[in-house]
């Protein structure tokens, strides 16, 4: 390992403060001699105090008057890294400079590696599974019809590798955004992140340009941080739901061509909406029809509205 390494942590807040501070506090107030942290902060608009429990903190704030997004919001911060490595760190984990510590000698030691991740735990001790591999057209015809939900040892779930326990190392396409350790180097190579993506893809995009690259991204449980997670309310379910339909969109896109895109555009409409509905009934017990239905149409608005721009 060089003498010393410069490490870009980057946190985009909304509405997180407490959880900022805490996710940050290890490398606000713990040093190392071999590594040194820059800390970079994008508020999203947040209506919270954020800006008032942030501001006097060792960090740099880049303060936005609304919520840009995921993407834009990193790719602002990309703009003033200049270290060796950035660090995608969410609010909701907690974590340790050790595990930077230990992230880093791995990615020092493997020239090939572009992307590591730790293992990652609930409050409760458990795994969670963060890795996964890229989707294609097939496997998203499996996702839509449900079959790798009903049968997922015959067609394998995308893009969470939902079947493996995530017990050992491993090389992988793919590791969840919350804790990404990243060579900026690599990350300036591919552009930093595709804006397009409000929220949800916009790391599994990231990943599939590294490895198209030809670099490595790399899962370890050599060592482990805490991911949060958790429920939200209703509302906040709804509008996780539709970004994640929507981006899913630009991802069928981008990447599977125009004529299968229509296909999955038509399948999540004619198949998985009353299938995601149908099912909502049973596991919630109220009706959900008007709820889930409104999720896909406002989905479906924003296709016709946005199409020129995907």
């Amino acid at each position: 390992m060089k003498n010393i390494i410069i490490i870009d942590i980057i946190v985009i807040n909304w509405n997180s403060g407490n959880k900022t501070i805490n996710a940050l506090s290890c490398y606000l107030n713990e040093k190392k001699d071999n590594l040194v942290c820059n800390i970079i902060v994008v508020d999203n608009g947040s209506k919270d105090n954020s800006l008032n429990l942030l501001k006097n903190k060792e960090i740099t704030l880049i303060n936005n008057v609304e919520n840009i997004g995921f993407g834009k919001a990193c790719n602002q911060a990309f703009e003033i890294c200049n270290g060796d490595y950035v660090l995608l760190l969410n609010p909701d984990t907690e974590s340790s400079l050790m595990v930077l510590e230990k992230l880093v000698a791995i990615m020092e030691n493997n020239s090939g590696y572009a992307i590591i991740g730790p293992q990652q735990k609930n409050e409760h001790g458990e795994i969670i599974r963060t890795c996964g591999r890229f989707p294609s057209f097939i496997s998203s015809v499996f996702e839509l019809t449900s079959l790798s939900k009903l049968f997922p040892t015959v067609f394998l779930p995308t893009p969470i590798m939902k079947e493996w326990n995530h017990s050992e190392s491993r090389d992988v396409d793919h590791i969840m955004g919350s804790y990404l350790l990243i060579k900026r180097s690599v990350l300036k190579e591919i552009g930093g992140m595709d804006d397009r993506f409000f929220v949800y893809f916009e790391d599994l995009d990231v990943s599939k340009r590294v490895i198209n690259k030809g670099y490595k991204i790399h899962y370890t449980t050599s060592c482990n941080i805490i991911h949060e997670g958790g429920g939200s309310g209703e509302k906040e379910k709804e509008k996780r739901l539709l970004y994640s339909i929507n981006s899913r969109r630009i991802y069928w896109k981008k990447y599977f061509g125009t004529i299968n895109y229509f296909i999955l555009v038509l399948l999540s409409l004619t198949i998985e909406l009353p299938l995601r509905v149908i099912n909502t009934l049973f596991k919630e017990k109220r009706v959900a029809f008007f709820s889930t239905t409104h999720i896909y149409i406002s989905s479906l608005k924003s296709l016709i509205k946005k199409e020129e721009e995907i």
